[in-house]
């Protein structure tokens, strides 16, 4: 006969042993699903935004611009530097400052401004300016302004190309044709002024006329006497057209006159 707790351990061993088999035998049919995975979305980069560009009326303020100097914001350059140069540029013009200027010129034109500046033709021109309108946009690649000024005897335009990228700007004026004004009339005034210019250049390339003469039958004998050396040809009066006399110049030459080249 067994002991009583000998049966009681026994039985508890074999009902360990049983649940353990089962459990292995459960691990053994159905393993446990593996984990979710997880979508890590990357982080997306945003560019920081653009700086803020000034607008006209601080930078004025700022820079103590003359009143008389009007740019529309509309029609202001895209970056500050090129808004303070263009600014700057004619606050000394209508302020008269010469020096100031010819920091900012072109070689050719600061010799025009110097010769301006000798015969007192530039402070008589700007001393009556009563206001400055400027304009800025790009025409062939080249950073443009136009200026419209008032004086006390009229309206004076120029057009120049600037360069704002250095430590310094540098402004080139741009020729200006007779009554450009009234050519330029429109939108895009800039960009007409070259198309004038342009019409111009190639109406200056075209050929000169080449007159023709009646011609004269010399091979007859002549009773009139041989024309005497350095007069003009029979038929043709001296100076005729076609002939540019001695030291007649080819154009004649621009009137000297403010913002001129």
């Amino acid at each position: 006969m067994m002991h009583p707790k000998t049966s009681l351990t026994f039985a508890v061993a074999a009902c360990a042993g049983f649940g353990a088999a089962s459990l292995l035998a459960g691990c053994a049919e159905e393993p446990p699903p593996p984990p979710p995975v997880v979508q890590r979305e990357e982080p997306k980069y945003e560019p920081p935004p653009p700086p803020r560009v000034p607008t006209i009326a601080e930078l004025m303020a700022q820079l103590d611009i003359d009143p008389r100097v009007s740019l529309p914001e509309e029609r202001a350059p895209e970056t500050e530097a090129q808004r303070v140069a263009v600014l700057k540029f004619f606050d000394a013009f209508a302020r008269g400052n010469a020096d100031s200027l010819r920091g900012m010129l072109s070689a050719p034109d600061q010799f025009l401004l110097d010769e301006l500046v000798k015969s007192d033709a530039f402070a008589k021109s700007t001393g009556s300016i009563t206001k400055i309108n400027v304009r800025c946009s790009n025409a062939g690649g080249n950073d443009c302004t136009l200026a419209i000024i008032q004086a006390a005897d009229g309206y004076q335009p120029q057009l120049w190309t600037y360069n704002a990228a250095g430590s310094v700007p540098e402004f080139d004026s741009v020729a200006t044709p007779p009554a450009i004004l009234d050519k330029v009339q429109g939108d895009d005034p800039i960009a007409a002024w070259f198309n004038v210019l342009k019409l111009e250049l190639a109406k200056a390339n075209e050929p000169d006329e080449n007159p023709e003469f009646k011609q004269q039958d010399f091979t007859e004998k002549q009773d009139t006497p041989v024309e005497s050396e350095g007069a003009a040809p029979s038929g043709r009066p001296a100076g005729a057209p076609g002939r540019r006399m001695p030291g007649t110049p080819v154009k004649p030459p621009k009137p000297p006159g403010f913002g001129n080249k």
